[in-house]
């Protein structure tokens, strides 16, 4: 069984290990979507900054934020051909290579971020990774995760403070066609559009709403055109670096471990700061007359309960996965 997350070495590809002893310094270039002002950019760029250090330079990365290398998809076709070394986001937007992972931030599913955390670190996620691995060359740096993204929340230009304020509720959202089809079926009418397209659609009225990362939504000027914020724990994220394989089989594995322990101070940094980040963010907010509040979510929850066990009866999740789900409610504990 292939292993889904990239450790020092451990990637096979036509049967044989490719680490390499690095013959000069390798650069790579990372996409991102976030500005590289907010606190995911700054971040990315203290990782960058960490590999460059621990590997003495033999591995610099030059970060590319707001995606100035074009949107999701498009980078991940050129990370899978190597023009582009990484990109990081959430790694459900490895569903274009295997729609599986999709189901990874299925709205509303799983009951809490341990839980989703254990299917995260399952063998039946481990397993889609490795396909992607063997068949789109992109790898993932480290576990899924530990890089979190806390929690989301659907930001508006009218106040919704209830389920039945999202129906008809015009909303953008990713090209994910799971999500279209589950915030379809909760009542709402998705719209697909690039993440640095939403805030002159939020503007010009295009759009009504976007679910977001709380912690994203100062820095992406969210609240200027739509001021009110609802908290909703729609799923759980994390960042992933996202990489291509031969970039990552050109550095030598000592380099390997270097790259994987800035991960892991990066990911550990995140988890401790991002609610005190995102307490300040708010604040500021505040006084520019954003409005904040819990929603609600049990309406959320048993609707989309719904759906899932109707896909699961028409075949249309995947084989084992609420097993799989279920599974993963104790195998952890």
């Amino acid at each position: 069984m292939k292993m889904g997350y990239l450790s020092a070495c451990s990637i096979m590809l036509a049967g044989a290990a490719l680490c390499t002893n690095q013959a000069a310094a390798e650069t790579w270039r990372m996409s991102t979507k976030v500005p590289a002002d907010s606190f995911e950019g700054k971040l990315h760029q203290e990782f960058a900054d960490k590999v460059a250090a621990y590997t003495d330079g033999d591995v610099k990365i030059q970060i590319y934020p707001s995606e100035q290398l074009g949107d999701a998809q498009t980078v991940l076709e050129q990370v899978s051909s190597g023009i582009i070394d990484i990109f990081v986001d959430d790694v459900s937007y490895l569903n274009r290579f295997n729609e599986h992972i999709t189901w990874t931030s299925a709205p509303f599913l799983f009951d809490d971020r341990p839980h989703w955390e254990c299917f995260m670190s399952s063998d039946y996620f481990r397993d889609i990774l490795g396909s992607i691995e063997e068949n789109d060359n992109i790898g993932v740096i480290g576990d899924v995760g530990p890089f979190g993204r806390g929690f989301r929340v659907l930001v508006t230009k009218d106040e919704v403070n209830s389920f039945d304020g999202v129906q008809g509720l015009k909303l953008r959202l990713w090209d994910n066609q799971m999500m279209v089809d589950v915030w379809t079926a909760l009542g709402t009418d998705p719209l697909v559009m690039a993440w640095t397209d939403v805030y002159q659609s939020l503007q010009t009225g295009i759009v009504e709403a976007v679910t977001s990362p709380a912690i994203l939504v100062e820095p992406m000027k969210f609240y200027e055109v739509a001021p009110h914020i609802a908290r909703t724990d729609e799923f759980n994220q994390a960042n992933a670096y996202m990489i291509n394989l031969d970039s990552w089989n050109a550095i030598s594995e000592e380099d390997q471990q270097k790259v994987i322990e800035a991960y892991t101070e990066i990911s550990a940094e995140a988890m401790e700061k991002i609610q005190a980040t995102f307490d300040e963010s708010l604040a500021r907010m505040e006084k520019q007359g954003v409005t904040y509040m819990e929603l609600d979510t049990a309406p959320f929850v048993e609707a989309a309960g719904v759906i899932y066990k109707q896909y699961d009866e028409s075949g249309k999740l995947p084989a084992g996965f609420l097993e799989a789900v279920d599974a993963a409610r104790t195998s952890c504990n």
